[in-house]
């Protein structure tokens, strides 16, 4: 035997077949990240922002409480929010979207702020706070309650 020549028949790393016809046919492989679906592989992606140890969930450092007013008189709602990456922060009038035109609403740094300057009858319920990022949400709920 030539030194050239392979004492044992070669063994491929590569996961493929070999047919006696030559052609290489891959074999298929599944690892935990992936799953089929229709004939293809999607790998399932990771959640960047769980994984990054600067990143956290929402958390309040100050809750807002209830608040008691008469027809006419000023409301202010505020809390202190923290998180990484920015929360966005949505506001809840008795659990729906608030739609209130004369409401002003102010959220920059840590602050989330909701100014009611003239309290109107319709005003008076529950109002909720909810900010949300990739990693979590916190929620923070107020009355708004008549004098």
């Amino acid at each position: 035997m030539s030194r050239y020549s392979p004492q044992q028949p070669y063994s491929s790393q590569l996961n493929v077949n070999t047919l006696d016809d030559g052609i290489y046919r891959p074999v298929p492989q599944r690892s935990p990240l992936t799953k089929q679906v229709n004939q293809l592989a999607y790998e399932i992606p990771k959640n960047k922002y769980a994984q990054n140890p600067w990143n956290y969930a929402p958390e309040f450092l100050k809750v807002m409480g209830d608040v008691r007013t008469h027809v006419g008189g000023k409301a202010v709602f505020d809390c202190v929010l923290l998180g990484s990456p920015r929360p966005k922060v949505c506001w809840l009038f008795n659990d729906d979207k608030m739609t209130f035109p004369d409401v002003e609403i102010v959220d920059n740094c840590d602050i989330c702020r909701l100014v009611i300057p003239y309290v109107q009858p319709y005003h008076f319920g529950q109002f909720t706070v909810l900010c949300e990022n990739e990693v979590g949400r916190a929620v923070a709920s107020a009355e708004l309650l008549p004098l």
